[in-house]
């Protein structure tokens, strides 16, 4: 799959998922995730330009992401809705003495 086949956004979002796919490898190292998934550190050395910008571009084309495990991700519109609703509170709030504190 070429970039020029990608929509900007999608072609954005491959180079997004590229670079979290090789700041991870690089912190963990090829041998590590050679060993897991049972081949050797130079197959995964092969595969890093083509085979994993190709992997990051489909994610991208599925509308998908790649994240840390410890990331947990939030519905856009359940966001927008919290600060609604905390921009509304503050806008009643005059003084500190209106805060509750425990």
């Amino acid at each position: 799959m070429s970039t020029e086949q990608l929509s900007q956004e999608q072609t954005v979002r491959a180079r997004k998922n590229f670079a979290v796919l090789m700041q991870r490898l690089a912190s963990i190292g090829n041998g590590p995730v050679a060993l897991a998934v049972g081949c050797d550190e130079a197959t995964i050395s092969r595969m890093k330009p083509e085979k994993f910008q190709q992997f990051a571009e489909i994610l991208a084309v599925l509308d998908l992401k790649i994240v840390p495990k410890e990331m947990r991700c939030f519905h856009e519109r359940d966001i927008e809705t919290i600060l609604h609703q905390a921009k509304r509170y503050m806008e009643h709030i005059q003084g500190v003495d209106q805060l509750e504190f425990d």
